[in-house]
């Protein structure tokens, strides 16, 4: 899904804005050569590289600085729980995929049924791929929404 300039306000608003713009305007520069030395010096049973200095590891420090994300504030906390997703997703953008439908194959005799807890990425882009040049504040702010969790459901949970 492309960056509209449209969602800048409400991106930075959420705090995303320094990580939205790192991963989403530009992929990031790797130092292959640094990569290949650091994997092979990992050492499994401790879960790190190790270094002629000492062990190494990431502290939430360096990601926050490597990635513009906050350290500091509230956590996000919420239930983890799949029931009443698509009430929720109703409730943020306005509506939600629809039920999916008991699957039968053929030649087979028992009913599977399929339990989807989340929208797919085709009917995102399907449905916000592009927000109109001409949209009101409230359209802007769903696309801007359903961008973040975009981004942050393909880039960090992917």
């Amino acid at each position: 899904m492309p960056y509209d300039e449209q969602y800048t306000p409400y991106i930075k608003q959420a705090g995303l804005l320094p990580w939205i713009q790192l991963v989403s305007r530009s992929t990031p520069n790797l130092n292959a050569p640094l990569v290949s030395a650091l994997a092979d010096r990992w050492r499994p049973e401790m879960h790190s590289p190790h270094l002629r200095t000492g062990e190494m590891t990431v502290t939430l420090e360096d990601v926050s600085l490597i990635t513009g994300l906050a350290i500091d504030g509230m956590p996000l906390c919420m239930s983890t729980d799949s029931d009443g997703w698509r009430e929720q997703m109703i409730a943020l953008i306005g509506m939600a995929p629809t039920e999916a439908e008991a699957d039968v194959e053929e030649g087979e005799e028992k009913k599977r049924e399929r339990k989807v807890a989340g929208a797919a990425f085709t009917w995102i882009q399907t449905h916000f791929a592009t927000c109109p040049p001409d949209a009101t504040d409230d359209v802007i702010q769903t696309h801007a929404r359903v961008y973040m969790w975009y981004v942050v459901s393909r880039t960090l949970f992917c």
